[in-house]
């Protein structure tokens, strides 16, 4: 291989990885406090952190059965909404099993 063709490569291989970053900074990042208002209670902002950890499901549901029946060829953008959707839901099962912790020691202290 010559030098030409190893900087051609390199060239179109950093191209490549400047689209993918580029359709990256596309996707909305992901906030459990997003559109929770101050003053809201513990349990407002779990209802809303669960709202959205559904909405991910349901969304990232929705894309692989898009690409499954053929319907889209974004297999990309499909795979990285459902590990985020995944990535969330375990978060949300980890948020749970401490808080579930939280109250036992909490009923394990004498009156």
């Amino acid at each position: 291989m010559s030098i030409s063709a190893a900087t051609s490569a390199a060239q179109e291989v950093l191209a490549q990885m400047r689209e993918i970053q580029s359709e990256s900074r596309k996707t909305p990042r992901i906030s459990i406090s997003d559109g929770v208002e101050k003053g809201s209670s513990f349990m407002d902002h779990m209802k809303s952190g669960i709202n959205e950890v559904n909405e991910m499901q349901k969304k990232a549901d929705t894309m692989a059965m898009d690409v499954a029946s053929g319907k889209s060829e974004n297999l990309h953008e499909t795979m990285l909404a459902t590990t985020q959707a995944e990535i969330s839901f375990n978060l949300m099962v980890q948020l749970r099993n401490r808080a579930l912790e939280a109250y036992q020691e909490v009923m394990r202290m004498p009156v």
